[in-house]
């Protein structure tokens, strides 16, 4: 085993523990040509005191199709014509942390129910839960835990329309992003298993039964 697959072991060991270390060596081992899609939810975001005193003067909003266009100008905020598309079509919306005239950071929600998760494949989503699929905070503003804040935002802001539940997903080799997720207090549901071999296509899903929706989405 080389040293690069020992430092990546290692740092999923320290984070995730022993037994999500395993798996994925087992996984890339014997089958590396499988995707794997952790699925989460969260209903109960804990922003820490530090972000909710820090943010005493600033403003959470769902962003124009303007204010989107202008803060595109900048490389690093990483908003794209696409996602602006997606705004003016109403089947995204973006919740912005702004500090006065700076972007403190802003969160991605999907209007729709049907969450893509990778090319052909959707999680049919509860009535009450939408899809997380986007963050980001500005580097000056990091380390105050702003994510997880906005996350709290969104809710109460899509309370009114019955969201109770925010939905992301994480690639299993994804370190950053799982952090990021158990820091913010998501809950795994399930998991997504992709296989895509020379033939065929195959596709494993395992949820959460309170999680599983049976409503008809077009």
């Amino acid at each position: 085993m080389n040293s690069k697959r020992l430092q990546f072991l290692s740092e999923h060991f320290r984070s995730q523990g022993f037994l999500h270390a395993a798996k994925i060596s087992f996984r890339r081992i014997f089958f590396p040509s499988r995707c794997y899609k952790i699925l989460f939810a969260l209903d109960e975001p804990k922003p820490n005191e530090n972000a909710v005193i820090t943010s005493a003067n600033h403003v959470f909003r769902f962003a124009t199709v303007d204010e989107l266009k202008m803060f595109s100008k900048v490389k690093d905020f990483d908003i794209h014509d696409f996602d602006i598309e997606r705004v003016e079509r109403g089947s995204a919306r973006c919740m912005l942390q702004l500090d006065k005239e700076n972007l403190v950071g802003y969160s991605w929600i999907w209007r729709n129910n049907l969450a893509h998760i990778d090319d052909g494949f959707h999680i049919n989503l509860p009535n009450d839960t939408i899809y997380n699929f986007k963050g980001y905070t500005s580097p000056e503003y990091r380390g105050d835990g702003f994510q997880a804040l906005r996350h709290l935002k969104l809710l109460e802001n899509l309370k009114d329309s019955g969201v109770n539940r925010l939905f992301g997903f994480v690639d299993q080799y994804n370190l950053r992003s799982l952090n990021g997720v158990k820091k913010s207090g998501y809950k795994r549901v399930g998991e997504m298993v992709i296989d895509r071999g020379s033939e065929d296509v195959r596709m494993s899903l395992h949820l959460k039964n309170y999680f599983w929706s049976r409503e008809a989405r077009t």
